[in-house]
């Protein structure tokens, strides 16, 4: 297995497909995936447009941590 870019983790988890990127295509990329296509429909059409933007922030921080725990378990240690 290889390191995974952070920094393009956390690009593509602004788009939140990219995800997979940083999870692999097990359940918990599916999972948190549609969850946070979910929630992000949810604010989009009920409570305002600009905070769904917030989802994308979450989906940009996910892809970082992600990706930053796959390479500490490749290298042996724990995630920072």
């Amino acid at each position: 297995m290889s390191k995974k870019n952070t920094i393009l983790s956390a690009i593509l988890g602004f788009f939140i497909l990219g995800l997979f990127y940083a999870t692999g295509l097990n359940k918990k990329g599916v999972v948190s995936v549609l969850g946070l296509m979910v929630v992000s429909w949810v604010v989009a059409n009920f409570v305002s447009v600009e905070l769904s933007a917030l989802v994308n922030v979450a989906g940009a921080y996910l892809g970082y941590r992600w990706a930053s725990e796959h390479n500490a378990e490749i290298d042996g240690g724990t995630p920072a």
